[in-house]
């Protein structure tokens, strides 16, 4: 029964939302490979939770969930993305280490991390530099 309210949900996502969704899932495969071939993200790792718009990377011992929030009320329609620490436990931390909004072509307008804006999240540089920046943030931002 929970299979088919999940198909229906994803069904009547159409439009603006489900453009901005698939921006999101393309970030996210891209996130998975953005430590091919550069030696200071060796050994990243991502995790997908398939039952929400979110992803889970994993590097030197921090883990930063990166969590999709889609606000379809205003003009243009755009998406936010929240970058939060995890424990060992799985338990995410209150405050964003980095926010980012995104708009239908994919195309970052505002973030917590200057230099992100106007980077593509759907294209392998701009995802790279996210992952990057996020995952800087991550491990300075130790206390």
């Amino acid at each position: 029964m929970k299979r088919a309210a999940r198909k229906k949900v994803e069904a009547d996502a159409t439009g603006a939302g489900a453009v901005l969704r698939s921006r999101f899932r393309s970030f996210a495969k891209l996130a998975e490979r953005a430590g091919d071939g550069r030696p200071l993200l060796r050994g990243l790792r991502v995790a997908h939770d398939p039952k929400a718009d979110r992803f889970v990377v994993v590097h030197s011992g921090s883990r930063v969930e990166f969590v999709l929030r889609l606000d379809g009320d205003d003009p243009p329609p755009y998406a936010e993305v929240e970058c939060r620490r995890m424990d060992s436990a799985g338990a995410t931390e209150e405050t964003a280490i980095a926010r980012l909004r995104f708009d239908e072509a994919g195309v970052v307008t505002q973030s917590t991390v200057p230099e992100l804006v106007n980077e593509c999240i759907d294209q392998a540089p701009g995802a790279w530099s996210i992952v990057a920046a996020v995952l800087w943030d991550a491990l300075t931002a130790r206390g």
